[in-house]
């Protein structure tokens, strides 16, 4: 068992470019403003708010689809329901964990933008329940470690998962998941743009605006349907959602692609239809509490050699036949089934 830090594992030579807007400040000495009407000072503010909010905006629209699915994920996923249950399950135990944790909302998010990423380049044709929440354990390892300023150790975060995983596989699985990715992990996602719309709307957008907006986005999330549509397009349908001034909404939908406006009516009604059903993302059912009932799946104990390797052998074959003859095509066991 290796005793060398959960958190030192991941360096990435990814520029993080810091795009959250600063409310500008005015650079002129301070007695030049002694003389000046209020009401400029508040228009040259304004008009600086403005300018920095639709900077940071249109950035991030320009890199949103550099961290989109294909355009076939959704139907993928729609015909493959183990994948989609798996993905399903995947984000209800991230939301398990954040609220456990305390982590940022946007933790969450970018882990599901990596699942997501991963799986439609990878396929994942015949995974397994373990290899999935494997998956599903080192995207949100990574996302923390990236998100949060004191994430907890990988054996902390494990609860609520079917299986337990030793630290270095992992890290194992961390550095598949990275050069799937093109180590791009400075995801653009829904919840991106939340933090804009809040510093633009400041005066409407009261704590519990704030609140009920990422209860919103959480719970359209565990619908990959919502896939089929960018990220600007589902932040502005959530914020339609609870937003009742109309200027304000207008004000903010200007700043969404043309090509992309007549997209929001159809995704807010999608997402009113998946609120019904997923009304209490914050208490997902499918996440159990368990005690450990032996120590974690060793590196040893599997071969990941087959996600980026040659296509498969007769060989290969057969030795995945033999595990899952063993019970796991992966080589793991399930904490439920063990000392039997």
């Amino acid at each position: 068992m290796t005793h060398s830090s959960d958190h030192d594992f991941l360096l990435c030579d990814e520029v993080w470019d810091i795009m959250s807007p600063v409310p500008s400040s005015d650079s002129r000495p301070l007695d030049d403003h002694i003389d000046q009407p209020n009401h400029r000072n508040n228009l040259d503010n304004s008009i600086h708010r403005i300018v920095d909010f639709k900077h940071s905006f249109v950035a991030y629209v320009q890199k949103e689809i550099k961290y989109m699915t294909g355009s076939g994920y959704v139907n993928r996923l729609q015909s493959n329901q183990f994948v989609a249950n798996c993905r399903l399950k995947a984000m209800r135990w991230f939301i398990h964990c954040q609220r456990r944790f305390n982590f940022c909302i946007g933790s969450v998010f970018n882990a599901l933008n990596y699942v997501d990423r991963f799986i439609d380049m990878n396929k994942c044709h015949g995974w397994s329940h373990s290899m999935m929440e494997l998956l599903s354990l080192a995207s949100l390892s990574i996302a923390i470690k990236f998100g949060e300023t004191c994430p907890p150790s990988l054996h902390q975060i494990q609860e609520g998962l079917e299986y337990s995983f030793e630290s270095n596989l992992i890290q194992k699985m961390e550095l598949k998941i990275l050069r799937s990715l093109g180590w791009e992990l400075n995801s653009i996602t829904p919840y991106s743009y939340v933090e804009l719309i809040e510093w633009e709307l400041n005066n409407q957008f009261k704590p519990l605006v704030r609140s009920r907006l990422d209860e919103i986005l959480l719970a359209s999330s565990l619908d990959a349907k919502l896939l089929a549509y960018r990220p600007c397009v589902i932040a502005i349908s959530g914020l339609k959602c609870i937003l009742e001034d109309e200027n304000s909404l207008s004000h903010i939908t200007r700043f969404i692609p043309e090509d992309q406006k007549q997209y929001i009516q159809s995704c807010y009604t999608m997402m009113q239809e998946i609120l019904v059903t997923h009304q209490n993302p914050s208490s997902p059912d499918t996440v159990l509490t368990k005690e450990y009932l032996q120590g974690p799946i060793h590196v040893e104990q599997i071969d990941l050699s087959f996600i980026d390797g040659p296509p498969a052998t007769n060989d290969n074959l057969i030795n995945r036949k033999r595990r899952v003859d063993d019970g796991d095509d992966c080589g793991f066991k399930s904490k439920k089934h063990v000392n039997k």
